[in-house]
């Protein structure tokens, strides 16, 4: 009896330590959300859709080994010129231990650029104009602080870039001689997926869905030719301060609509709208430490539901509607596809509560993670932050991710995490290292501005645009793909993992 007495004791010790860090890892990206947020840019490089769905089968690889240099600096206005097809020769790198160094095949794209047959949005009414001025103007000043930047907007005269990088060049050193940044000899390799499906389903570009996901983030931010979805001149848009969710919907140039899920805090939403963030992080602890489906999800769910019925008012199809979000955005984007079906892509999207016969492996809904983000591997299909996080199960778990996952940057960025997190339990100390650990690779990682670099997208608007450190290889010409060719080229790549 005392043995169980003791065990029950030691666990409501570690769920304790758990909460603990937890909440002040995540109080700390409060903090930062008050900063954070990006919203890449794209130039009209869309296409419209007819379906999201894919066809693929997961086979197991061999362990991949890394290809990826760090980059010293992140270009924030880089160029926009994309072309309106993806690129004929996509440059990517395969990462097998048997192909070592070798190129990817090349994927030619036959996709053509068409648009929906549904009635364009109209513009804005003079009251949303005015309603929507004071977060334009707002804007407006903290782009000339470098707190947000736009390819539009006015160029700051400051630049925060070499304070950033010398604080990551003095915490990676820091990572380095405390050992941490040493190669795992345990580590697993998640399964990955051969993508076998067709290429010419017609959909929104990668740079599309990550403008519409990142400029949740930004108080007055518009993605990069995109319009606001209306109904006799107001923007259709959903918010919840009890909840935590909210959301935008907006509209490409091929008439395809997409559904935008704001990701914690808000970024410099904040602003205006302090308290969602409370509720917002409320969510992401219900979401790790009780295994339940919060209020943010339904009520995404429920917004969705409406965007379908006005957009069907509208003359748009279901398979012109997608979703998307970054962080907690994309956590409900994961719940709206397994619930509805509709395609779409999430950013640094951590694993579900709830679970479907397959995970949504050959669904249409994918997960854009970057190596060493811990949000991406708040999951149990993706090795990292064990023991915290639920245990490991290649291709499964308790807290899968819902869709094929695409994994971007350098894969040896995981290390610090894995390693730090075998501390995880042993003690005040080894806690700390662990969560200390942690912030500094979220920071790292997290925000949007990082996989616009590994995505090769130009950042419109973005805010904090000096922020994080980019790792890993730019993906050429990954902006410009649709949902089933980014599969393929992911495939091709060894990173496409089975959630």
């Amino acid at each position: 009896m005392t043995a169980r007495l003791r065990d029950r004791a030691d666990r409501r010790t570690n769920t304790a330590h758990r909460c603990g860090l937890a909440a002040a890892a995540l109080g700390i990206g409060l903090g930062l959300g008050v900063l954070s947020g990006q919203a890449p840019a794209w130039a009209d490089t869309g296409h419209a859709d007819s379906s999201a769905s894919s066809s693929s089968h997961s086979t197991a690889t061999a362990a991949r080994t890394s290809t990826g240099g760090h980059s010293a600096h992140r270009e924030v206005s880089r160029s926009t010129a994309h072309s309106a097809a993806p690129r004929a020769g996509l440059a990517t790198s395969r990462r097998s231990a048997v192909h070592t160094g070798s190129t990817a095949p090349q994927l030619t794209s036959t996709t053509p650029v068409t648009t929906s047959a549904a009635t364009p949005p109209g513009q804005l009414s003079p009251i949303a104009r005015l309603i929507g001025l004071p977060g334009h103007v707002v804007n407006t000043v903290l782009q000339s602080l470098d707190m947000t930047a736009a390819t539009t907007g006015p160029q700051s005269p400051l630049n925060f870039a070499p304070i950033d990088q010398l604080v990551f060049a003095a915490f990676r050193r820091i990572e380095h001689v405390a050992g941490l940044d040493a190669t795992p000899t345990n580590q697993p390799i998640p399964p990955t997926m051969t993508y076998t499906g067709s290429t010419t389903a017609l959909t929104p570009t990668v740079a599309q869905f990550l403008n519409a996901a990142a400029a949740e983030y930004v108080l007055g931010g518009v993605p990069g030719g995109l319009r606001q979805f209306t109904v006799n001149g107001v923007p259709v848009t959903s918010t919840n301060v009890l909840s935590g969710e909210s959301a935008q919907v907006w509209v490409t140039p091929q008439n395809q609509i997409i559904i935008a899920y704001q990701g914690t805090t808000g970024g410099t939403n904040l602003l205006f709208n302090p308290l969602i963030a409370i509720s917002q992080i409320v969510t992401d602890l219900q979401i790790l430490f009780t295994g339940t489906t919060p209020r943010a999800f339904t009520d995404a769910l429920r917004f969705e539901q409406r965007v379908q019925g006005l957009a069907t008012e509208q003359g748009y199809s279901t398979s012109d509607i997608f979703v998307t979000g970054h962080s907690l955005g994309g956590w409900e984007a994961e719940y709206v596809s397994q619930q509805t079906g509709l395609g779409g892509i999430g950013f640094e999207s951590p694993g579900i509560n709830t679970i479907v016969d397959g995970n949504g492996a050959n669904s249409g809904f994918v997960n854009i993670e970057t190596y060493g983000d811990p949000a991406a591997y708040f999951a149990s299909d993706l090795p990292g932050l064990q023991p915290f996080m639920p245990a490991y199960v290649p291709g499964g778990g308790t807290k899968p991710h819902y869709g094929p996952i695409v994994m971007i940057g350098d894969p040896d960025a995981v290390a610090p995490l894995f390693n730090s997190s075998a501390l995880y339990g042993y003690g005040p100390i080894g806690d700390a290292i662990f969560m200390i650990d942690t912030l500094g690779n979220f920071f790292e990682h997290h925000l949007p501005a990082m996989q616009a670099h590994n995505l090769d997208v130009a950042p419109d608007p973005t805010v904090v645009p000096w922020l994080g450190l980019p790792m890993g290889p730019v993906e050429d010409g990954y902006g410009t793909l649709t949902i089933s060719q980014l599969l393929q080229a992911a495939s091709l790549a060894g990173t496409l993992i089975r959630p």
